[in-house]
C-alpha cells in the first residue's frame, strides 16, 4: 500500500462516510502488522505522470497510474480492487472478472 492509496481512501471515507471512519482507517493502518506502507519514489511518480499525460483515452485518476507504476517497480502483479481502470494496466485484478477490451495511446 502506498501513500497515494492511503490518501485517496481516507479522503473518500471522510467525504462519503465520516471523519470518524477515515480516522479509524488511518489508525488501523498505523497499528497493523498486515499492511506495509511503501513510499512512491520520484521515478515512479515521473513515470506515472508521463503515462497519465500520454494515455489520453483512459479515464483513470493520476492515483491509478501511480499505483500501476509502483506495482511494476515492486514487481507486484495482483491488485485487490473493483476499479475497472486497472484492466488497462499489466496487472491482475482481484476479485477476478472478465476484462473488457481497452485501448490506450
Amino acid at each position: 500500500m502506498n501513500d497515494h492509496i492511503v490518501d485517496e481512501a481516507a479522503t473518500r471515507l471522510k467525504k462519503q462516510a465520516s471523519v470518524r471512519n477515515a480516522a479509524t482507517f488511518l489508525t488501523t493502518l498505523d497499528k497493523s502488522a498486515l499492511y506495509q506502507l511503501e513510499s512512491v519514489t520520484p521515478e515512479v511518480f515521473s513515470d506515472a505522470t508521463d503515462t497519465f499525460i500520454e494515455w489520453t483515452d483512459l479515464d483513470a485518476s493520476l492515483t491509478d497510474f501511480i499505483v500501476a507504476s509502483h506495482m511494476a517497480e515492486l514487481e507486484i502483479d495482483h491488485i485487490l480492487t473493483y476499479d475497472r481502470h486497472y484492466d488497462a494496466f499489466d496487472v491482475t485484478t482481484l476479485p477476478y472478472r472478465r476484462h473488457e477490451s481497452s485501448t490506450h495511446n
